[in-house]
């Protein structure tokens, strides 16, 4: 028996001088340095607890990395771009997903920006330990009127590169101390660009078809003058296209999210059209281009090469989306090549990835209804 007690009294003392022994490590790590995406340098006296986003795109790496439990307040959009919904309406859309991320508190997330608008003393009030935003502008705000560490994660959610997105997630594991997480995060992505680079990689100019990307849509015909974009607005950068083997055809115009004119497309002449689509069951855009006489001559419109795609903003560049995307475009451009290619397997593993929710792409293809019917079509 004394034997017994000993050993007892012996494996406490070990835990406990475990548990001291790993406080006083958590301890000894702070204050701690590190630099965010711009170069700023950013100090943090203690372990994050509480955490405010600007956008959905910080929020989004956030739960990645396991952190949304302590996510205390988002943008106003959080809660319809991170498990796709209709904007302003959470009954239409991936329901199950908005239900069950950040263990079932997103519904009550306190929405503390707008796209236009940052109501400072609503943030202050949630105490943050970090902001986590997209550019130095809301940085300096944020500094200047909370005063607590903000950093700038920035990063397309379609650039795939260590200099891109990847960087991204990094500083915001260094911030959270989520390094390991962070690798992983970056090995998984990198891991889906792998699969489809290694097929695309090695094709001839010849084999890669040209390709019109129409980002934003074509909801309301060839150009929004309210929103200054439409069919005509393109991405002259896009690397979803370019990993899917498609050979982008606005890639030699300078800049960055850029409108076109209607007659440089046609010029262009592409084999493919893309027409991103983030309204459920609504074709109205790809019907219009379809049949639009304008673009009757265009190889795309004539040998029926016009497709929807996802969207590829939500507020930002849901980096889930585009790699869907790129998933997506590798089998429309090149079938034969990526028969086997599982689109539903391959969504659902990239939402869980970002989102620790399971099933996700399944919803969100019911819901946008276009990709749906096209696995369905596959069968």
């Amino acid at each position: 028996m004394n034997t017994i007690n000993l050993r007892r009294r012996s494996l406490l003392i070990l835990i406990i001088c475990s548990i001291l022994f790993a406080s006083m490590t958590a301890m000894a790590s702070y204050p701690k340095t590190f630099n965010d995406t711009q170069g700023r340098e950013i100090t943090l006296d203690k372990a994050v607890e509480r955490i405010v986003t600007r956008s959905p795109d910080e929020a989004r790496i956030v739960i990645a990395l396991g952190y949304g439990d302590k996510l205390v307040g988002g943008e106003q959009a959080t809660k319809s771009c991170l498990c796709p919904m209709t904007f302003d309406n959470t009954t239409e859309g991936c329901k199950s997903c908005y239900e069950t991320i950040i263990d079932g508190r997103m519904p009550d997330l306190p929405e503390v920006s707008t796209r236009y608008d940052i109501y400072y003393e609503k943030i202050a009030a949630l105490k943050p330990d970090i902001i986590f935003c997209g550019n130095l502008k809301d940085a300096e705000a944020f500094e200047d009127k909370i005063g607590c560490p903000v950093v700038v994660l920035g990063g397309q959610g379609w650039n795939f590169g260590d200099d891109g997105y990847y960087n991204s997630i990094r500083v915001a594991g260094k911030a959270l101390d989520a390094e390991d997480k962070a690798d992983e995060l970056i090995a998984f992505a990198k891991g889906k660009v792998d699969m489809i680079k290694s097929v695309t990689d090695g094709m001839k100019p010849e084999e890669m078809p040209k390709v019109y990307f129409a980002s934003r849509g074509a909801g309301n015909a060839f150009y929004d003058p309210k929103e200054g974009r439409d069919f005509t607005r393109t991405e002259p950068k896009y690397d979803p296209l370019t990993m899917a083997g498609g050979i982008n055809i606005a890639s030699e115009i300078n800049g960055s999210t850029i409108n076109v004119a209607l007659e440089q497309i046609i010029a262009w002449n592409p084999d493919y059209i893309f027409i991103s689509n983030s309204d459920a069951g609504n074709n109205t855009g790809l019907d219009f281009i379809k049949s639009s006489p304008e673009l009757a001559s265009i190889n795309a419109i004539k040998n029926g090469n016009v497709y929807n795609c996802f969207y590829p903003h939500c507020r930002g560049t849901p980096p889930d989306r585009n790699l869907l995307n790129m998933m997506y475009m590798a089998k429309m451009l090149h079938p034969d090549e990526f028969k086997d290619l599982d689109l539903e397997k391959e969504g659902n593993e990239i939402f869980k990835a970002f989102l620790g929710v399971d099933g996700v792409f399944t919803e969100y293809a019911d819901y946008l209804v276009w990709p749906r019917e096209y696995l369905d079509s596959l069968k």
